[in-house]
């Protein structure tokens, strides 16, 4: 009886190493969002080739989820709508524009996300409260090359992501009993 009572207690009382965890790599060579912008920082528009993009670790052939991007999208993707005055496009986005088909744009965004429940066990477990906190980073590169020369970058993202999730459901385990017992169409 004793025993049953220690487990029943423990469970009670919140067990927070029982609730699950998750974890978001998006497959990456950099530990934090510094390391990231520290790479992209090195690509110089006119001066850095392919190849050393690739050895700053924004290689397309292997670094997953890089969306390849034709020429029209790249411009789609920077330029406000309707298309700005001649002169305040960028060159780097002019010369994509005049070599069309020879220009390719990589956009990619790497990232490391951590998402923990944390809380009691229990009020999780019977879905009475769930509380999850998110952690971590999100950095996007875009990168437009006509040949194998960089001719224009541009960079976005998020150094710190902190977020809380707090789901609270008064019927617990019932919460949304009523809905599955609606007759389907």
């Amino acid at each position: 009886m004793k025993p049953l009572l220690l487990c029943l207690a423990v469970l009670i009382t919140g067990c927070a190493g029982m609730l699950p965890t998750a974890n978001q790599d998006v497959s990456n060579r950099w530990k934090a969002f510094d390391d990231a912008k520290a790479a992209f920082d090195r690509i110089l528009p006119y001066e850095t080739t392919m190849e050393t993009v690739r050895e700053l670790g924004f290689d397309p052939a292997s670094t997953p989820n890089v969306q390849i991007l034709n020429h029209s999208q790249v411009v789609r993707m920077v330029l406000p709508s309707p298309l700005q005055e001649r002169a305040a496009i960028p060159p780097g986005l002019l010369d994509c524009m005049k070599a069309q088909d020879g220009c390719t744009g990589y956009f990619m965004e790497p990232s490391r996300i951590n998402r923990e429940r944390v809380g009691n066990f229990m009020l999780d477990f019977l879905n009475f409260k769930r509380d999850t906190r998110t952690t971590g980073w999100k950095f996007g590169a875009l990168i437009v090359v006509v040949g194998e020369k960089v001719v224009f970058k541009q960079w976005s993202g998020r150094p710190r992501i902190e977020e809380t999730e707090l789901r609270r459901n008064p019927l617990g385990p019932l919460q949304g009993v009523g809905e599955s017992l609606r007759p389907g169409p």
